[in-house]
């Protein structure tokens, strides 16, 4: 019985063997008042439900430049209205970014490049 236990041992430490699976949606993602804004069309939200964390990363780097949890504040899920949070973010222009809104079920992202003209921004999606 033990030889047994030895040989699914490593399977009990790894995981898994499926991998790691997650629901992973679009969002959108415009400048608003000179801040970029990511939202969510009627037809792309799954469910219902609250926002846990934004995460936003550069592209090109492995570790999230922001990040926000609601974990003990929910904010709704709501379509056509910006995701708190992404606003105080000081993108950087001429710099990709990827936006991850997480929910309990689901998780929507954004991909984009800021550009600058003058003092106005504008996004070009990724």
């Amino acid at each position: 019985m033990s030889k047994y236990l030895l040989l699914l041992l490593p399977l009990f430490l790894s995981g898994c063997p499926m991998g790691d699976r997650f629901n992973l949606y679009p969002a959108q993602s415009k400048v608003v008042a000179g801040k970029v804004c990511v939202f969510f069309d009627e037809k792309e939200i799954v469910r219902k439900e609250s926002i846990l964390k934004i995460a936003i990363w550069k592209h090109g780097g492995d570790d999230y430049v922001y990040e926000k949890s609601y974990a003990y504040s929910p904010v709704a899920l709501e379509a056509g209205k910006c995701v708190p949070g992404i606003g105080e973010f000081n993108f950087i222009a001429g710099e990709g970014y990827t936006v991850l809104v997480r929910t309990p079920l689901n998780s929507y992202r954004s991909s984009f490049i800021v550009w600058a003209k003058g003092e106005n921004i504008f996004l070009k999606p990724n």
